[in-house]
């Protein structure tokens, strides 16, 4: 995907009644820069509660008004932008995919927090100025689309740890410490079937969630729990313009790399969601048996000289897309249609 800016973006110099704060946000901290009479003030805060009430302070004391811009990385911006739409600060979150393509555009060779901050500053500033910020603004989707998100995101982190321990035990010499690592085993399943049934009860009494899982789960291969991880992971379907917006979020396209007349296509790119890119990958192995048309489409490649890695790959890329089709056409997933497409 290509994106233009018009070249007249990298001058602009702003109302001095506003500023333009971009934030490069990480697991334990975030980073927040904006440019003022050309010199860029910065400061580093925590990913946390007590971080957002700081960077409130800090923001309030410009007496200007403030438009914030930070990327969408997940459950880490999610937490911010909650926490600054309610204090109704402007905020927007927008795809990495554009951020990054306007970096290159400034032609930036620094990789910092400080620098990506900075740019994503500029990029606030350009969005404001050319009319767009308010029709891009985070708007929040209630309280069951955040509650979906928030137990995904937990129900993920338990079967992480589940996986652990099974990896202990297997490990475990001791009689002691395996009993020790079985009770936890438990207490972990009790929790992993707590929180499902906790997400299914709000999904049945959301007809808007109800009516997209069903969505979702008519394309074979994606099953009730994968369907709750794409809702939980990509928010809301209109953030995407098209598919390959969808499939460069999740990290799903190739990084090519260029060396003279040598073009090499085979890895993925660094970038994307990995929770949701993890989600998709046992459904693509399920729909590589169990739904013609991406059968089709893994054996083509397979025939065709590619590794199985990039076969599944190519699987969970076209998975995601159908998974964008069905939500954008609001229409379930019509194999027939596929098949002769």
């Amino acid at each position: 995907m290509t994106l233009f800016y018009p070249i007249f973006s990298l001058r602009l110099t702003g109302d001095n009644t506003m500023i333009y704060i971009g934030i490069d946000i990480s697991k334990l901290t975030f980073d927040a820069a904006y440019i003022l009479n050309s010199r860029t003030i910065h400061k580093q805060f925590s990913n946390n509660l007590k971080g957002f009430g700081e960077f409130s302070l800090w923001v309030n004391k410009s007496k200007k008004e403030v438009y914030t811009c930070l990327e969408a990385t997940g459950i880490y911006s999610f937490d911010l932008a909650q926490y600054l739409s309610q204090q109704k600060v402007n905020v927007m979150v927008v795809n990495p995919i554009i951020t990054h393509a306007f970096f290159k555009m400034e032609l930036n060779r620094n990789k910092t927090d400080k620098a990506d901050a900075q740019l994503i500053a500029r990029y606030c500033e350009h969005v404001v100025l050319t009319g767009d910020y308010k029709k891009r603004s985070y708007q929040p989707k209630g309280a069951d689309y955040e509650a979906i998100q928030r137990l995904v995101t937990r129900c993920d982190q338990l079967e992480k740890s589940k996986t652990q321990e099974n990896n202990r035990l297997e490990a475990s010499v001791n009689k002691q410490t395996s009993r020790s690592i079985k009770r936890l085993q438990k207490a972990i399943d009790k929790e992993i079937v707590r929180i499902k049934k906790t997400i299914a009860d709000i999904v049945k009494n959301n007809q808007s969630l109800s009516q997209q899982v069903d969505l979702l789960v008519s394309i074979n291969g994606i099953g009730e729990r994968t369907a709750w991880s794409i809702l939980a992971y990509i928010g809301d379907i209109n953030f995407f313009s098209n598919s390959k917006q969808i499939a460069s979020y999740a990290g799903l396209t190739p990084k090519i790399i260029q060396s003279g007349t040598s073009i090499d296509k085979s890895s993925l790119s660094k970038l994307g969601h990995k929770r949701l890119r993890k989600s998709l990958y046992m459904p693509a192995l399920v729909a590589i048996r169990h739904n013609p048309v991406l059968k089709a489409l893994y054996e083509r490649l397979v025939n065709n000289g590619k590794p199985k890695k990039v076969a599944i790959v190519a699987v969970m890329r076209k998975l995601l897309i159908l998974s964008y089709g069905v939500l954008k056409s609001e229409k379930p997933f019509d194999i027939n249609y596929q098949m002769a497409d």
